[in-house]
């Protein structure tokens, strides 16, 4: 296996295994909410939604 070249051990392995995907779609989640509020706001954030909305 690849990471067993590069001397990783199956501890590591299973991290690895575990946080990249939880990142992934972490960064994915960011990006989407960041995606809605400009096409349904046109804001860059939701302070800017959320002061917009009070005046």
């Amino acid at each position: 296996m690849l990471l067993q070249m590069f001397g990783v051990n199956p501890l590591g392995g299973l991290v690895i295994a575990l946080v990249v995907p939880v990142v992934a779609i972490a960064f994915g989640t960011y990006v989407g909410v960041l995606m809605a509020l400009q096409s349904f706001f046109g804001e860059s954030s939701w302070q800017d939604v959320s002061t917009s909305d009070a005046e």
